[in-house]
Formats: C-alpha cells, sequence, structure tokens
C-alpha cells in the first residue's frame, strides 16, 4: 500500500509544503485486558484505529497518512483500510519494539514535499479537525507544537523515598496529548539523535535537539484508549 500523496492540497498549502501525519498504533494494549489487539477493539461497531484514521482523513490540513502496525498486523491493517476507502493513508510500516522505534519506520517513509509531520497516537480517536489544523499552524510557525490539557489537581514533587520534596505551580503543568507536530528538519534530526530510547513523547525529543514547542491548549475529551474504564468512557463520547 504505497499511494502518492493527496493532489488535492490547496496551491498555498503546497507551497507551505505537505503534512503527513504519523499514526502510532503498533502496541498490544495489554492494559486493556482483552484478547483482541487494541487498534482492532471494536468502539460502536468500528475498529478503534478506524475512529482515529477517519478523524486525521476528513482534516484539510492532512495530506497523506502513514500508520506504524505491529509487523504481523500489517496485512490485516491494509486490508481494514482499504474496505474503508481511507485513501489518505499513504504506507502502513512495521513498528519497532518501542513507539520511539516505530516513528522512527514511518518518518524514514516520508519523502517530499513534505515540510510538516504530525505525529498521533492511534488510541486517541477524539481529535478534531480545528485542534489539528491549529497545531499544524503554530508547528509551521514555531517549529513544534504539541496539544495539552492544563493540570487541574495539586502536583507534588516526591523523591525515590515517596517523600515530597515541593509542590508544582499548577499553573505552569500541562499533561502532553497528541497530536505532537513539528517541521520535518525538526523531528527527523530528533530522531537521528542517540537519545531515543526512553523518551515518553516526542517532544522531548525535539526538546533535546534544540527545538521550540509550543502549547496548543487542547480538549479533556481527547482521551487515550488505554484501559477497559477509556473504552467504556468513550462508548458515551461517541
Amino acid at each position: 500500500m504505497k499511494r502518492r500523496f493527496s493532489r488535492q492540497a490547496s496551491a498555498s498549502r503546497k507551497a507551505q509544503g505537505a503534512v503527513a501525519a504519523i499514526v502510532a498504533a503498533a502496541g498490544s494494549g495489554k492494559r486493556l485486558g482483552l484478547k483482541t489487539r487494541k487498534p482492532f477493539v471494536k468502539l460502536a461497531g468500528k475498529e478503534l484505529i478506524i475512529h482515529t484514521l477517519e478523524a486525521l482523513s476528513v482534516s484539510k490540513a492532512v495530506d497523506a497518512i502513514i500508520v506504524a502496525a505491529e509487523p504481523s498486523c500489517v496485512s490485516r491493517f491494509k486490508r481494514l483500510i482499504k474496505r474503508h476507502g481511507l485513501k489518505k493513508v499513504s504506507a502502513v510500516v512495521a513498528g519497532g519494539k518501542t513507539r520511539a522505534e516505530s516513528v522512527r519506520n514511518c518518518l524514514a517513509e516520508i519523502k517530499d514535499p513534505v515540510d510538516i509531520v504530525l505525529i498521533h497516537d492511534g488510541g486517541r480517536p477524539f481529535i478534531d479537525a480545528k485542534t489539528i489544523e491549529d497545531s499544524v499552524a503554530l508547528a509551521r510557525r514555531h517549529g513544534g507544537c504539541i496539544v495539552a490539557v492544563p493540570e487541574s489537581d495539586t502536583v507534588k514533587l516526591a523523591g525515590k523515598d515517596l517523600f515530597i520534596k515541593r509542590t508544582l505551580d499548577r499553573k505552569r503543568i500541562f499533561r502532553a496529548q497528541t497530536p505532537q507536530v513539528f517541521r520535518r528538519s525538526l523531528i527527523t534530526r530528533a530522531y537521528a539523535a542517540k537519545k531515543v530510547k526512553g523518551a515518553t513523547d516526542d517532544s522531548s525529543l525535539a526538546e533535546l535537539a534544540g527545538g521550540r514547542v509550543k502549547i496548543l491548549k487542547g480538549s479533556y475529551r481527547n482521551i487515550k484508549i488505554t484501559t477497559k474504564e477509556d473504552l467504556k468512557l468513550a462508548e458515551v463520547l461517541l
């Protein structure tokens, strides 16, 4: 499954450079406690990954989508994507042992004229078009942008012995979500570095590479489905 990037991008966007979305969907979803791998868990009668891919596909800001799948599931992903007519999906690649390795494999598939790379969790089906467009615009302007929500609880910094060291100012604490969007040159440089192991998100790597990353306030509705409780909440949100 290798298609050329969509020719429907506007002339102005072509001048700026196309946007490729990477969807990290190679995880097994063990914390869900189900026999079915997380991308294929049904949500309102449709696979979770399809909800996420459809949300990205309808966005005018996205020109192409590359999916990282568990190696044994690549063919199944391709059949599913074809069945749902998701033409913006240009490739399905084998993911690595970690999320970072999966993203790196997807980055290797990206060619010109892509200038902006959007990275999104396969388990976040509730991303909306405005958030996608706004995050892409901020990444073009600043080099990097992540969607995040303000922390509402009091946050404590503890030592290894679990004694509190200090209370942090929650007004400056944000919980990172996805999408996380970057200029291609920045995120490619970030993933080319050796300090990828242990990274919990893409922004941390971009920061280490010297990039400036802007926060776009997101929605608490943009949940990541990780547990059975999350799945029940997602059914209510639909």
